[in-house]
């Protein structure tokens, strides 16, 4: 199957509901307020409790409960919102499918992990726009979803090999003579519209070299980075079982030495030991 057919098969797939979509829509007006935005979250009565579930977890930290949602909203600010809300419809959407060969809790994990270290990394380089980056981690494989939705043989196919090779996907996919994740999850982003930035993140995320002419190469490495070591630690399951690399072009470019690693690798462990309640997204919440 060719990349053409499978992208005329993406509007196939569900895309973020209206809610969601005025959420997007919402959070990126400069002349929206906070209560604006919660009365759209408040269209969705299940996604309003898990907002106020994730936003007093320990993922965020905060000092005291939060009981009201447009204080949440002033606290974590308008993107941080966003991305609760994408969280919850990529999870419900497009992750808990039925009748799917995809370990779905384990890939979860992995779309959480590399969501939590591209917006650490962020921090660490001082990247002034690090809500982004936690979308673009948490999307930049969703392309294996959108692969295993077009043809689950395929996805085997690819899955298979890279646990007989000890392979990564990305490399299976070559030998395969397959069409790559990477760009798939690109076209995908494109399809549901969200930001270049994200779509362009996502179909870079194994070979950031080749995108060095576009406007976020910074991003790109970022994501790169951070999906290499959420595989490092094994947390999830992203289908790859060897063969990645950190790519010297992203190191350069970012500024990332041995000793920044090694520090960036400690903090990762310790985020992600808070962001259980990302990882539970799906179940429902008394608040």
């Amino acid at each position: 199957m060719k990349l053409e057919e499978i992208i005329s098969r993406i509007e196939e797939l569900p895309t973020p509901d209206p809610v969601v979509q005025k959420i997007i829509a919402v959070a990126s007006d400069p002349n929206a307020s906070a209560k604006d935005l919660a009365n759209v979250i408040r269209l969705d009565p299940s996604l309003t409790v898990r907002v106020l579930r994730l936003v007093n977890s320990a993922y965020y930290g905060l000092p005291r409960k939060i009981a009201e949602l447009s204080e949440a909203v002033m606290i974590l600010g308008f993107k941080t919102v966003r991305n609760i809300a994408l969280s919850v419809f990529t999870y419900s959407s497009v992750v808990r499918r039925k009748k799917s060969s995809i370990d779905h809790v384990g890939l979860w994990k992995h779309f959480v992990g590399v969501a939590v270290a591209s917006e650490l990394i962020a921090q660490l380089v001082g990247y002034p726009n690090k809500e982004e980056l936690f979308v673009a981690g948490l999307l930049h494989d969703v392309g294996k979803v959108t692969l295993e939705f077009v043809s689950p043989e395929m996805f085997m196919a690819v899955a298979k090999l890279t646990k007989t090779l000890k392979i990564s996907f990305f490399e299976a996919e070559k030998k395969l003579d397959l069409p790559n994740h990477a760009l798939i999850s690109m076209k995908t982003i494109e399809r549901w519209g969200l930001p270049e930035l994200v779509s362009q993140s996502c179909g870079g995320h194994h070979t950031p070299n080749t995108f060095s002419e576009s406007l976020y190469s910074d991003v790109i490495c970022m994501v790169h980075v951070s999906d290499f070591f959420v595989n490092a630690i094994g947390y999830g399951e992203s289908y790859s079982y060897g063969g990645l690399e950190l790519s010297p072009y992203a190191l350069n470019l970012l500024g990332l030495k041995p000793k920044m690693l090694t520090n960036y690798l400690g903090k990762l462990k310790e985020k992600l030991a808070t962001a259980e309640e990302f990882l539970k997204i799906e179940q429902e919440a008394v608040v």
